[in-house]
């Protein structure tokens, strides 16, 4: 296959922190290894810049004349689009006919550019955004210039007419969808993956690790005896470098570390650097924060590696590759709870998520993690497996399985293929790790949608010691969510929230909220129904509505398959029951597919297995720290309730066929 990778403004590999330009060169250099070839367009940004240059075997970056040789500001370079596309068509003639099999836009000017040559030459347009525009009247990010007129229609335009749109995060999907008004079944979700060998930890690989030349230069050496904290961004209010400047001015003087600016300069914001100086010194802490300009790749992993700290304080990242290359090298993360950093963070285990953006409460919450070292080796620890989940093989493998179902397909085509969604119905927070949670690692394996709705926040179940101890009763369900959280971020699952709210819930009825019904043990292994559960209870709630909730909650997430528990509900739980009879219900009143999950030694039809992914089975577990405590072997585990278990790596799935 040969595919054209175009983007409008930098060159992939420029050399600075931003994240688009790592997605392509990696994504390109995986492809070409595959045996692909790939040619890479961008516009030329300086004179010296060669016409085309091989960057490795079956890869060459090509510069484009558009506009002046050098860089623009992002709101000055969309009015050279139609030089840039001008220069594209130019470049396919001399690529010759049949020369390119598919092209793939990045950033919404190149789409513009190339989206009408795509259909000119018969070939499939797929579009990334990396970021999209905000809409007219919307509250922009302080000091961020205002959108060209021309790019809210643009990305719409895009949205409607590329044949596939590839978001980088579940978040960004969200916003391609509802912002550009994106057909969800043309949305693929790739997220960016991580080189491994480049970000590591200290002590992980053998050989030299030299410091940037600049570190001489700063008073005493950074490092283990000068700790130091990373932001690594371009320069531009948008990405709220001042923030993390202002939040070190709380943090202790005897634990303060440095903190190291690392990014370029925005054509866009001359001035800015100039007032992240004068706001230090402001603040007191002049030589005690080093703005060091782009950084190479070495460079950048040098800083994240040694740093005690990595700050993300964007007001928006679609992903934040930031963020999951600081976790490789096992330096926990604090960074704003928006967007795709809600994806590359895993809030308490790989770093922090901070809702507020105020000076104080960041510097409190860095004072915390650097007065706790114990705690900060445990984050980084964690965070180093967290990132062994992100791949550039795993991404590239994403985007041929898109590419191939564009290019397999009659043209003119009507809709290419996408996965195939499997919503499970879960009662309470854990059951999807303990009941699915293998079917859930093997479908997600496979290229399929595994995605996670539960009824009730599990309010009545008992809690471990460890936990209770810290944990008064009113506080449960919020420790319920965040451990379902943590545990969906492990299995990979898209979180479809709870029954009964929002999407999830039939149209012009009110949110609902289900409450834990609770339960008795009528034998040592069987649950009964619990006489005092309450009414709002899940099992003592009226089926017809439940039903109604599931049948919305899958239309809302485009669902092709419900899964939930057997007739038993497993082990008879009243709530499992109730979910069983309700799911069974809705996928005949849908028409789809409704799969039992069934005991091991059952009358099951497939087997999915946990496989290479039992590490993170495991930590799924875990991470209901207020209902199991889990062996250190990971093979076993043992309920708050004092039931031993075994960590299910297998799941049985048994298919009731669609009723019409």
């Amino acid at each position: 296959m040969v595919s054209m990778h175009t983007s409008p403004t930098d060159a992939p590999g420029a050399g600075d922190a931003g994240g688009m330009n790592v997605v392509e060169c990696h994504e390109a250099l995986a492809l070409a290894e595959l045996g692909h070839r790939v040619e890479l367009v961008t516009r030329r940004t300086a004179d010296h810049q060669p016409d085309a240059l091989a960057l490795a075997p079956g890869v060459t970056l090509h510069h484009l004349d558009a506009g002046p040789a050098r860089r623009l500001a992002k709101s000055t370079t969309d009015q050279y689009i139609p030089e840039f596309a001008e220069a594209l068509a130019q470049l396919g003639g001399r690529l010759g006919d049949g020369g390119v099999d598919l092209v793939h836009s990045h950033h919404w000017m190149s789409g513009m550019a190339a989206l009408p040559l795509a259909r000119a030459w018969g070939v499939p347009h797929v579009q990334s955004f990396h970021s999209v525009a905000a809409t007219p009247g919307s509250e922009l990010s302080d000091g961020e210039p205002p959108e060209s007129p021309a790019r809210v229609p643009g990305e719409a335009l895009l949205a409607r007419e590329s044949d596939r749109l590839v978001a980088i995060s579940a978040a960004e999907a969200r916003i391609v969808v509802e912002r550009c008004g994106a057909d969800p079944d043309r949305v693929s979700i790739v997220p960016p993956g991580v080189d491994l060998d480049q970000f590591h930890p200290l002590r992980h690989r053998a050989g030299p690790d030299d410091p940037p030349d600049w570190v001489a230069q700063t008073t005493g050496p950074l490092g283990r005896d000068r700790p130091f904290a990373v932001v690594a961004a371009r320069l531009q209010p948008l990405k709220a470098p001042d923030l993390a400047i202002a939040a070190l001015a709380h943090v202790p003087a005897p634990i303060r570390p440095d903190l190291v600016v690392a990014g370029a300069g925005s054509a866009d914001f001359p001035d800015y650097e100039a007032h992240l100086h004068r706001l230090a010194d402001e603040l007191g802490l002049h030589g005690r924060v080093h703005l060091v300009g782009p950084q190479s790749r070495a460079d950048l992993a040098w800083l994240l590696r040694h740093a005690t700290l990595t700050l993300v304080p964007s007001h928006s990242e679609t992903f934040g590759l930031v963020a999951l290359e600081s976790a490789a090298c096992g330096t926990p993360v604090v960074a704003a709870a928006t967007g795709g950093l809600r994806e590359a963070v895993v809030h308490g285990e790989s770093g922090q998520l901070m809702d507020s953006r105020q000076p104080e409460d960041w510097g409190v919450a860095m004072t915390k993690l650097l007065a706790r070292p114990d705690v900060l080796r445990r984050m980084g620890t964690v965070a180093r497996v967290h990132a062994r989940r992100f791949t550039w093989t795993a991404t590239v493998s994403g985007l041929l399985h898109l590419y191939d179902g564009l290019l397999g397909r009659p043209r003119p085509a009507t809709r290419p293929t996408r996965p195939r969604r499997y919503l499970f119905v879960h009662a309470h927070p854990d059951d999807e790790t303990l009941s699915s949670g293998a079917a859930v690692l093997a479908l997600r394996r496979r290229g399929d949608e595994p995605m996670v709705v539960t009824a009730t926040r599990g309010e009545r179940g008992q809690v471990t010691g460890r936990v209770a101890a810290r944990l008064d009763h009113d506080g449960l369900a919020d420790c319920r969510l965040a451990e379902r959280a943590r545990a969906l971020a492990h299995l990979g699952a898209v979180d479809a929230g709870f029954l009964g709210e929002r999407g999830n819930r039939a149209p012009d009825r009110p949110d609902r909220r289900y409450l834990d019904s609770g339960m008795t043990w009528t034998t040592a292994t069987t649950a009964g129904p619990d006489p005092e559960a309450p009414a709002e209870a899940l099992a003592r709630t009226d089926l017809a509505a439940v039903v109604a909730d599931i049948v919305a909650t899958a239309r809302h997430w485009r669902a092709d398959v419900l899964v939930s528990y057997d007739a038993t509900g497993g082990y008879g739980h009243p709530d499992h029951v109730r979910c069983h009879a309700a799911t069974a219900q809705a996928a005949a009143a849908l028409g789809i597919t409704f799969r039992q999950i069934v005991p091991a030694d059952g009358p099951g039809d497939e087997a999915l297995e946990a496989g290479p992914d039992l590490d993170r089975l495991v930590a799924a577990h875990r991470a209901y720290a207020s209902q199991l405590t889990v062996a250190d072997d990971g093979t076993t585990y043992t309920h708050v309730g004092g039931q031993p278990g075994t960590v299910a790596t297998r799941t049985w799935l048994s298919s009731v066929p669609p009723r019409r």
